[in-house]
């Protein structure tokens, strides 16, 4: 629990709410402000918004050539001012000069068959987020987590379910958890990470700015990097981007 009390006074420190808690999802901290939502309604959201701007997006065009004015791929060639490399899993093989400080993972989840076995009504995290779950609205159980129990075998860009993973997240799943109810769904995603825990947001080539690397947290913070860039790309701003990069 040294862990806990570490970041408790550190969250008290900066006047960000936070309460020791003991309850049946373990003993840790509580944290009110948090929560959760769904990351692929966000995304199509965002999308609409972006193609009723005018926007042009296309899918399953791979980036063969990348240079700050033109983007070549198998279908065509894009001639622009600026290129920002939004990608997080597998950066170091899209900007291979990044190879050595990024290193891509998979993270595996499992769903279950709604249950009324248990009621978690916030999300959790568990043995310092290598294990993380929550109850949807129907019931259903999310759980993500235990990257650590595969070894070398889970820094991978192959974003395709492990059995070893798998079978220890069934077992969690049943005796920590208690829940019986059937899993329905597997799948697996890839993030990148690298030593600092900092997202990479620089300029890695004239005119090619690059982000990614969130270290797991990109669903928020990648979107902040994406702003921060495109302000500074487009107007050259960095206000953003200056309250995200590391204290000296």
């Amino acid at each position: 629990m040294v862990d806990c009390r570490n970041q408790f006074e550190a969250m008290r420190a900066d006047d960000l709410p936070v309460a020791e808690y003991i309850g049946p999802e373990g003993e840790g901290l509580m944290i009110p402000t948090d929560g959760v939502y769904n990351p692929l309604l966000r995304c199509r959201i965002l999308t609409k918004r972006a193609t009723d701007a005018g926007a042009m997006l296309f899918e399953k065009s791979a980036a063969l050539n990348i240079s700050g004015s033109r983007v070549e791929t198998a279908n065509g060639v894009i001639n622009c001012r600026k290129v920002i490399v939004a990608v997080d899993g597998g950066l170091e093989n899209v900007l291979p000069e990044l190879s050595g400080r990024v290193r891509t993972a998979r993270l595996q989840m499992i769903g279950t068959a709604p249950t009324d076995e248990v009621k978690f009504t916030r999300p959790v995290y568990y043995r310092w987020g290598f294990e993380y779950w929550q109850q949807l609205p129907d019931g259903r159980i999310a759980l993500g987590g235990m990257r650590d129990f595969g070894g070398d075998e889970e820094w991978t860009d192959k974003s395709i379910p492990s059995d070893a993973i798998q079978k220890s997240r069934e077992i969690f799943l049943r005796t920590k958890l208690g829940i019986q109810a059937e899993i329905t769904h597997r799948w697996a995603a890839v993030a990148a990470f690298n030593g600092s825990g900092v997202p990479i947001i620089e300029e890695v080539r004239p005119g090619v700015w690059a982000i990614g690397s969130y270290s797991g947290t990109g669903n928020i913070i990648g979107a902040i990097c994406g702003r921060g860039v495109a302000q500074i790309v487009v107007k050259g701003e960095t206000a953003l981007l200056d309250e995200l990069r590391p204290l000296p």
